[in-house]
C-alpha cells in the first residue's frame, strides 16, 4: 500500500447480495447478513477525506495483534 492519501468518491456501490447469487441455498443467517450489508453500503459516507486519511494512518501506526486465545 502506498503512503498516499486515499481518494474516496461518492459513487453507486454494488449490492452485497449480488444478483447472481443463488439465494435459495443461503442459510438464514447469511441472508440476514447480506441484507444488513446492502443497507450499510447504501449509507452515505459523511466522514470526509481528512477523517479517512487519519483512520488509515491509525491503522498503519497502531497495529493490534491478537493471540490465538483471544480470537476463540
Amino acid at each position: 500500500m502506498a503512503n498516499t492519501p486515499t481518494v474516496r468518491k461518492q459513487q453507486s456501490k454494488p449490492m452485497a447480495s449480488g444478483s447472481g447469487r443463488p439465494s435459495a441455498r443461503l442459510r438464514p443467517q447469511n441472508r440476514k447478513l447480506l441484507k444488513w450489508l446492502d443497507s450499510w453500503l447504501a449509507t452515505p459516507d459523511d466522514r470526509g477525506e481528512k477523517w479517512w486519511n487519519g483512520f488509515e494512518d491509525d491503522l498503519r501506526n497502531q497495529r493490534t495483534n491478537f493471540r490465538p486465545t483471544q480470537t476463540g
